[in-house]
């Protein structure tokens, strides 16, 4: 039988279907660039272009599949239309989960976001951890929204998991985590904020969607993080490991929050992606802390230490020529 990876062209869904294919399973990848996604196919995946919104071309991609890994998404965290946000992440993932029901798929995971655990800020979340009552930005309501759906579909009799990864970074990514670590690395990052994340290296997130296919428990969700650190302490030993003589530029939370309302206000009217947004000023000033003890006792997981997953990443950023400083 045939596994569906939907977002099986970005980042977490790529590897995904890499670690699949390497262990010989048969692959389907799901995503609406699957242009983005020619290495798998020669590695031997099968590629479908389409629209997780689109119920026929969903049913197609699940047709001969007993499987599912719902990994497909919006992660952003400005968009000049915010309905884009619940249509991809709710009505998406809705519309994905309805069909494997109704097909009878044997098992699903699905990447869900630790940012619906909704842990107060400086309290250290957990899956059981009670639920603030209120969201940073419209990305994490879609996401917990999704989650609702995707956890009460279990109820109806879906085999489904749920994995709530943390801040991933890794080789390969070139956008958000890793992405902000080049531009500090060529010092191009402005200023930070010091908030404490936690931070997990990609493989891990991979075996954890693994794992969790074989091992999870229908109906749980699994927080797949590393190390919790400082913004700053994360950048600060990238540095070291590169070799970089740069400081982290810290900002008052006051002004990044006065900034982002002026830059958002703006950008309401351009239409264009400000520096940084409202939804992205409140994000980073609210730390997030997790602990990882339920992924690592019930899934037996264990995560990579942070130093040497940055010590990975940097190296790849060197071969891959990413570090401006490297001759």
């Amino acid at each position: 039988m045939t596994i569906l990876v939907t977002g099986g062209a970005g980042y977490i869904g790529g590897k995904l279907v890499q670690s699949l294919l390497a262990s010989g399973e048969r692959v389907r990848v799901l995503d609406l660039r699957v242009d983005r996604a020619a290495d798998l196919g020669r590695a031997g995946a099968e590629l479908m272009s389409g629209d997780v919104l689109d119920r026929e071309v969903v049913k197609a991609a699940l047709d001969g599949c007993d499987r599912l890994f719902h990994v497909a998404a919006l992660f952003e965290m400005w968009q000049p239309d915010k309905r884009a946000y619940h249509e991809i992440n709710v009505d998406g993932t809705t519309n994905v989960l309805e069909t494997a029901l109704e097909m009878g798929l044997q098992r699903v995971v699905y990447t869900s976001s630790a940012v619906t655990i909704g842990e107060r800020r400086d309290q250290v979340g957990d899956e059981e951890s009670a639920h603030r009552g209120y969201f940073l930005s419209d990305y994490e309501r879609s996401k917990y929204l999704a989650e609702q759906v995707a956890l009460e579909m279990c109820e109806r009799g879906l085999r489904l998991v749920a994995v709530n990864p943390t801040s991933v970074y890794g080789p390969v990514q070139t956008g958000h985590m890793t992405s902000a670590l080049v531009r500090f690395l060529n010092g191009r990052l402005p200023v930070v904020t010091d908030s404490r994340l936690n931070f997990v290296y990609i493989d891990d997130v991979v075996d954890g969607d693994l794992v969790a296919m074989e091992r999870g428990r229908v109906g749980e969700r699994y927080i797949l993080g590393g190390e919790n650190m400082s913004l700053v302490g994360f950048l600060s030993l990238a540095a070291e490991i590169a070799g970089v003589r740069c400081k982290p530029r810290q900002v008052p939370g006051w002004l990044l929050t006065m900034t982002a309302e002026v830059l958002g206000a703006g950008s309401a009217i351009t239409r264009r992606r400000p520096w940084v947004s409202p939804d992205e000023a409140r994000t980073a000033l609210h730390s997030f802390v997790f602990d990882n003890r339920k992924a690592r006792e019930e899934l037996g997981l264990e995560f990579t230490p942070l130093k040497q997953g940055l010590e990975r990443t940097v190296s790849w950023l060197r071969m891959e020529r990413f570090l401006e400083s490297v001759d």
